[in-house]
């Protein structure tokens, strides 16, 4: 603007373009569909939830851009199983990839755990050991499912919930060194690095941190491998955070994080807003034929839709930094509605808000399910749903840690469903004592892997 008149800013980097109405619920239809679901607000029908804070996984909004190429359906040509460096869609996805991360080979997949099954089938060895940071269930399965195991060498610093620690999603370095000479190099697979940790509530690892893994890996040969599906986000908070970065772009951020790791697996589901889609990235062209050959034996391989829609929204999403700065703001907005009052994990993270339910009911014993009851009792007033957090390590559990998280979509709300959201949590803790326990039970024919089922306790 003119006159020396500052610019004004510019604090959603997008319009919307479609709508869908939400169904505005009764306490009564609310109270229902708790008793029917069992108390496990993950089996809600989508239809009777207000704002859905569940996940950020392939409900983020897609752009227009997205939508036209979904409707046009891709590209004509073959199925990418046969001779997939001759098809177009491979092709330009897998150009804008390398350009975006650096590794000279990418195979697209269909999601994150598809590309974990390949990738670990070829990396890691029975009997040897992945050390990691607090690695995402699927990951640690992958690992265990090849008689491998999992050590965890996250730092300390991750088990203090309020401290305002800038990176706890790092690795202790000693602890990793410790694995390395009890263990033998030759019995350590791989070392595995997630970004943004999901399981301490969401917070990034700094390239510092990273830079001394690769020190350590290359002294004794070991590769190391990113789960990169939250790499913007990690990348938003070493320009915010670590010193010697406030200057430097996301995209150079991601190129200079990739180029400390040997390969990577990704699901695009989160950062990159599409419903399908994942990647491998790797330096070493045999793996990345193994990988290909052992896809098309699992049969995993993405369709021509989702190749465009992957490519649209890696050069949409790099264009311009406005999209990673507004998502993570729109989640600082929710954190710190909460933070003055509720207990929520400290620092704030980029995809959801962790809320620490043993903090929040204190008075409610473990086997009383904190974590679910707090989340039905939000369900029941609101409509918002709150899910319990993700699954925990062995650490975790052992010192009692039970999380709630409030994972946010990208693109998909505005500022007063945070409000709304923000006002619905506040007042369950302002209500926290009639917050009732519950007790698992037990239904005839239903699998151990199926979700649990709850019920009230009486008081």
């Amino acid at each position: 603007m003119k006159d020396g008149v500052k610019d004004i800013g510019f604090s959603v980097p997008y319009d919307i373009a479609v709508a869908r109405t939400l169904r505005q619920t009764s306490r009564q239809e609310r109270e229902a569909a708790l008793e029917q679901a069992c108390y496990n607000t993950e089996l809600i029908p989508q239809e009777l939830v207000y704002v859905d804070l569940q996940t950020d996984s392939a409900v983020s909004a897609l752009s227009a851009s997205q939508v036209a190429a979904m409707i046009a359906g891709g590209s004509p040509e073959a199925a990418t199983e046969m001779a997939p460096e001759g098809h177009g869609g491979m092709d330009a996805l897998s150009s804008r990839f390398r350009e975006v991360f650096g590794f000279p080979f990418v195979l697209p997949c269909t999601q994150g755990r598809a590309a974990e099954r390949i990738w670990m089938k070829l990396n890691v060895r029975e009997g040897t050991v992945v050390p990691g940071n607090m690695l995402f269930p699927s990951t640690r399965y992958h690992i265990e499912s090849n008689r491998a195991k999992v050590v965890d060498v996250i730092a300390d610093k991750a088990y203090d919930l309020f401290s305002d620690e800038p990176f706890k999603g790092n690795l202790d370095v000693r602890k990793l060194e410790n694995v390395v000479k009890e263990q033998g190099a030759e019995k350590v697979s791989c070392i595995y690095v997630e970004l943004c940790v999901n399981s301490c509530g969401g917070h990034p690892v700094s390239l510092a941190n990273l830079r001394q893994v690769r020190s350590l890996a290359d002294a004794h040969k070991i590769p190391l491998f990113l789960d990169a599906c939250r790499i913007l986000e990690n990348s938003y908070f070493i320009q915010q955070r670590e010193p010697g970065y406030h200057d430097r772009s996301i995209r150079e951020i991601v190129h200079e994080t990739c180029s400390l790791a040997d390969g990577l697996t990704m699901s695009a589901l989160k950062d990159f807003l599409v419903p399908i889609g994942g990647f491998i990235g790797t330096r070493d062209q045999k793996s990345y034929q193994k990988a290909s050959f052992q896809q098309f034996l699992d049969g995993g391989q993405p369709p021509a839709v989702a190749l465009a829609s992957l490519a649209l929204s890696l050069g949409e999403i790099f264009s311009s930094p406005t999209y990673v700065r507004s998502r993570v703001a729109q989640v600082d907005y929710l954190w710190q509605r909460l933070g003055e009052t509720v207990p929520v994990l400290r620092p704030a993270a980029g995809h959801g808000v962790f809320i620490d339910a043993k903090s929040f009911l204190p008075e409610m014993p473990p086997e009383h399910h904190p974590a679910e009851a707090l989340a039905a009792f939000i369900y029941a007033i609101s409509g918002v749903r709150a899910t319990k957090g993700p699954p925990l390590t062995q650490s975790q559990r052992q010192r009692g840690v039970d999380l709630v998280r409030l994972a946010v979509p990208a693109r998909r709300y505005l500022q007063g469903h945070m409000d709304d959201a923000a006002q619905a949590v506040s007042y369950a803790f302002a209500h926290r004592r009639e917050i009732r326990g519950l007790e698992q039970v037990e239904k005839p024919g239903r699998s151990k892997y199926d979700p649990p089922l709850f019920a009230p306790i009486e008081r």
